[in-house]
């Protein structure tokens, strides 16, 4: 095959990918290690506003760090959990965002998580932070 040949035929399969969500590739999911989330205070500021690109950076993502809201932080846990009543309404909105994607759906699913879960989706440059409660 000549050099022509095979750069159409990559640019074709990058199409056919580009085209057919079902044969892009799937996010690996990861747990995070307790303690390791973003800070506290940083955390806050990401979950106070409700941002609906945030469903379509978890869909896009490259990989997803799974953080349970019981264990991601070791300082300022009291804090943390303040936030969930907090800021109750941005995470309403996400979560109804997630249950009009079902792409997004699929992709929890699959990985056993629950939109109900869901409490905040912080994407860092295609590697998402999701946390879960």
């Amino acid at each position: 095959m000549n050099k022509l040949s095979s750069l159409s035929v990559v640019a074709l399969i990058a199409a056919l990918i580009a085209a057919n969500p079902v044969l892009a590739a799937v996010p690996k999911f990861t747990n995070g290690a307790p303690g390791t989330a973003m800070s506290v205070d940083d955390f806050a500021s990401q979950l106070a506003s409700f941002n609906a690109k945030d469903v379509t950076d978890l869909v896009g993502a490259k990989s997803v760090t799974v953080y349970n809201y019981n264990t991601a932080w070791t300082d300022k846990a009291g804090k943390a959990v303040d936030l969930l009543t907090e800021d109750s309404q941005s995470i309403g909105l996400l979560r109804e965002a997630l249950n009009k994607n079902p792409a997004a759906v699929k992709l929890l699913a699959d990985n056993k998580i629950k939109v109900n879960q869901v409490v905040d989706i912080i994407d860092v440059g295609g590697n998402v932070q999701l946390y879960i409660q």
